[in-house]
């Protein structure tokens, strides 16, 4: 209950914030990414919790860099500032972002990011998780 209320009044506060930038002078906003799907189809899920927390991140991944293997219990939104953001799954497929892309990663599913390209990678990302636990579920 607590958590539907927390959430409720969250994605109010941002509409509001959206109208009301929508009519100052000089502010533009540009929406970026819009799902409720991971992206391998899974429904996007917020973790049950009574302490919820989010974490965001800024990473960058030198030309030929991968993370270690691992996944995530809450589906992380992923955005690409600058080159290509590669995700490989255990069974070798791949699907790559380009700078200016969002999306959804895979839940509970192994997986790892890779920068396949010849120039830097840096990309946000946004856990909604919960307070004490880890984001990240490594072998």
């Amino acid at each position: 209950m607590l958590r539907s209320v927390l959430l409720t009044a969250f994605f109010t506060l941002l509409g509001v914030i959206g109208a009301g930038a929508q009519a100052a002078a000089g502010f533009k906003a540009t929406e970026v990414f819009k799902g409720s799907t991971t992206i391998k189809g899974q429904a996007l899920q917020y973790p049950a919790t009574s302490q919820p927390e989010v974490t965001a991140l800024l990473v960058d991944l030198e030309p030929g860099g991968e993370s270690d293997r691992h996944q995530h219990p809450s589906a992380p939104y992923i955005y690409v500032i600058e080159g290509t953001f590669t995700v490989e799954f255990d069974d070798g497929t791949r699907q790559s972002f380009q700078a200016g892309q969002g999306f959804l990663e895979a839940v509970n599913t192994w997986h790892k990011a890779r920068n396949l390209g010849t120039t830097p990678l840096k990309f946000m990302v946004v856990f909604t998780g919960e307070q004490g636990k880890s984001n990240f579920i490594k072998p």
